[in-house]
């Protein structure tokens, strides 16, 4: 049976392992990043006119979320946990992108907006909002972990298995620590979007697809468009 890796941090908890194996795949999933929540008090949290988180383990990282704010979430999933939290979001553009957030922000002028993120995280959302007019202030929500060493004996499994057919990565970070865990590009790889593929192809992968909706399933739809799904059948 065809087998795919998968590496995004929830490993076997992960959504696109489960959208995966229903479509016939066997998943190998090994995380090759993982986050770690940073303390944060609850005054970080207060006085703001929006705030903006861009994963649900942004969500999982706050202390608490405040309803007196309005609320932007970068895509369904993390508008999922936020619901879970109790919190509707306001916002949740089609794209999930750093420019398709700042412009589903409405009148951001003069407003006070609280961008809960990761510390890798990129510039585009600040720049763009500040452009706009927002006071924009940044507060580290996690770390981002590349390579964790509990995904090296897993990782090296998955490898050994001869009919792994692609590595699928959802951001940057997770190519890289897929490399720093030992990996290589010897295989083809499928991305959730342009900017994990233009790191996979920048660090030597061939990239056979890139999902077109950055979300789980988009992302299982593009394994399922590039990778042939063979099943063994007994003789």
């Amino acid at each position: 049976m065809t087998a795919v890796l998968v590496t995004r941090p929830g490993g076997s908890e992960d959504p696109l392992a489960s959208a995966l194996a229903e479509r016939g795949y066997r998943v190998h999933a090994v995380p090759t990043i993982a986050t770690e929540a940073i303390a944060i008090g609850e005054e970080s949290l207060a006085g703001f006119d929006w705030i903006v988180v861009t994963s649900a383990a942004g969500v999982a990282a706050l202390p608490s979320v405040p309803k007196a704010s309005r609320w932007a979430a970068v895509g369904e999933a993390t508008a999922a946990a936020l619901e879970a939290r109790g919190v509707r979001a306001d916002v949740v553009p089609q794209a999930t992108n750093g420019a398709a957030i700042a412009a589903a922000i409405t009148e951001p002028a003069g407003k006070r907006v609280l961008l809960a993120r990761a510390d890798a995280a990129a510039e585009d959302l600040p720049r763009l909002l500040r452009e706009r007019g927002a006071e924009v202030v940044e507060l580290t929500a996690y770390r981002t972990v590349k390579a964790p060493e509990t995904s090296a004996a897993a990782l090296a499994q998955a490898l050994a298995d001869d009919e792994l057919a692609a590595i699928v990565f959802a951001s940057g970070s997770a190519v890289r620590g897929f490399l720093a865990l030992g990996g290589t590009p010897a295989l083809p790889a499928v991305t959730i979007g342009p900017k994990t593929t233009a790191v996979a192809r920048e660090l030597g992968f061939v990239v056979t697809g890139e999902a077109t909706k950055q979300t789980t399933l988009g992302l299982a739809d593009a394994v399922a468009r590039v990778i042939t799904l063979e099943v063994k059948r007994n003789a």
